[in-house]
């Protein structure tokens, strides 16, 4: 027993004496490490130094070309640690890329250097710019340039451009079209987008493949709410505007211009336009059952009405060449509140209506969204009550009492709350079997 007690004590001390050691061998290197020189080039470049190079090359270009690139390497590495100024590394890439055209690393190397780490954007699209036009059967320049334009500068118009440049290069992966019909939802170009989505979901069909088919039905579902949700939000702002209040129900929104003639994609007519088809090419469905779930469906005699007479839909049809055709007969030009593409109904959430940092996503909301977020809300109240009740040993006596304030969110329905002091129950009138 005492020598264990012994071996414990001086292996306490061993490890005592170890970890001291290693923190001081730590601290005298890090001293060092702040004592060293601001990294500075053996050599370095200005301006545009490509036509010097190659005469310097002897017309060994290429060999120039990797040389420069170690040497960048080196210099991205010794600024990153000390003065992290990338100009002069900047020049680097400019130099290499001319030494070698179709360096297609050093083109989204150097972008990353210069815009991600250095950031300056514009001259790291300038070099990006550069490849591209260089590199013309590529496609992976150009989704660099949409990546930086929409993910780092918030430039969408800029973004949609280098997308359409990227998927028609001649290796495009399937997948770009799809980024891009995302970036063309965000930017507002809503036909485009749906468009496309609708293209994908035409190609999950002829290969049948039924992820792609699910992931292109929500991005279609996500491309007409959001052309719905920027009518509705137009139409909110008409309305606060020319009434100087805010709605409480949408239907007060629907005389408002914004929602007068508009021409929008309405998801039963899409599935109507799928459906007829077909049954025109002999298949028993276009929307596999498994998807069918939180669809608004459309009526039985609209599937079963006649196609248009100049209706290419036949057997033996591929459904990629009736593209054009559903995406026409899925417009409508209607007035009034536009029809939700998840099968539920567009309502306003009055618990954000009139909050200052609310978005009009959240304002703006679907009946299933609303109802969800009402029942979240219940029970967080409901929460923070018990964790009251906890720390006095009896029923909060009021809401007050649990906040330290007024309880002053508004109900999303627009009801009131009820809560009872003698049960410590919660409720809202609009929903009191919650």
């Amino acid at each position: 027993m005492r020598r264990s007690i012994l071996q414990n004590i001086v292996l306490f001390f061993c490890f005592i004496a170890f970890f001291a050691a290693a923190v001081t061998i730590q601290h005298k290197n890090l001293e060092k490490v702040k004592l060293n020189p601001p990294f500075i080039e053996t050599w370095m470049l200005s301006g545009r130094s490509g036509e010097l190079l190659k005469l310097l090359a002897l017309r060994y270009d290429l060999v120039a070309a990797d040389f420069l690139w170690l040497r960048a390497i080196q210099s991205f590495g010794g600024r990153g640690m000390t003065n992290r100024d990338w100009k002069p590394v900047y020049n680097m890439f400019d130099t290499i890329t001319e030494l070698d055209p179709y360096f297609e690393t050093a083109y989204t190397f150097g972008n990353m250097v210069i815009g991600d780490e250095g950031g300056r954007q514009r001259e790291g699209l300038g070099l990006l710019n550069k490849g591209m036009f260089r590199l013309v059967r590529q496609y992976r320049i150009p989704f660099e340039g949409m990546y930086v334009a929409h993910w780092q500068m918030g430039d969408t118009n800029l973004a949609r451009w280098y997308g359409r440049v990227a998927m028609k290069r001649q290796d495009a992966p399937n997948w770009v079209p799809r980024v891009v019909a995302y970036i063309e939802v965000q930017a507002g170009s809503y036909y485009i987008g749906f468009d496309r989505f609708v293209s994908n979901l035409l190609q999950g069909l002829d290969a049948s493949d039924f992820d792609m088919q699910r992931i292109a039905l929500n991005k279609i579902q996500e491309a007409i709410d959001k052309w719905n949700r920027a009518y509705l939000s137009r139409a909110y702002d008409e309305f606060t505007t020319r009434t100087g209040r805010l709605p409480r129900q949408i239907e007060e929104l629907a005389d408002m211009p914004a929602l007068k003639e508009y021409e929008v994609a309405r998801m039963s007519k899409f599935i109507a336009a799928m459906e007829k088809r077909a049954r025109a090419m002999n298949k028993e469905f276009a929307i596999h059952p498994d998807l069918r779930r939180g669809l608004p469906w459309p009526p039985r005699e609209e599937i079963e009405a006649p196609l248009p007479a100049d209706s290419a839909a036949k057997p033996g049809v591929k459904w990629e060449e009736l593209r054009n055709e559903i995406f026409r007969e899925s417009l409508v030009k209607q007035s009034g509140i536009p029809e939700d593409p998840y099968g539920s109904r567009y309502v306003i959430n009055l618990s954000f209506a009139g909050y200052p940092f609310a978005k009009k996503d959240d304002i703006i909301t679907h009946e299933t969204d609303r109802f969800d977020f009402l029942k979240n809300l219940l029970q967080g109240v409901r929460n923070s009550i018990a964790e009251r009740k906890k720390m006095l040993g009896r029923n909060p006596e009021s809401l007050r009492e649990v906040f330290y304030t007024d309880f002053q969110t508004t109900e999303p329905y627009g009801a009131s709350w009820k809560y009872d002091p003698a049960t410590g129950d919660f409720r809202s009138t609009s929903h009191p079997e919650l």
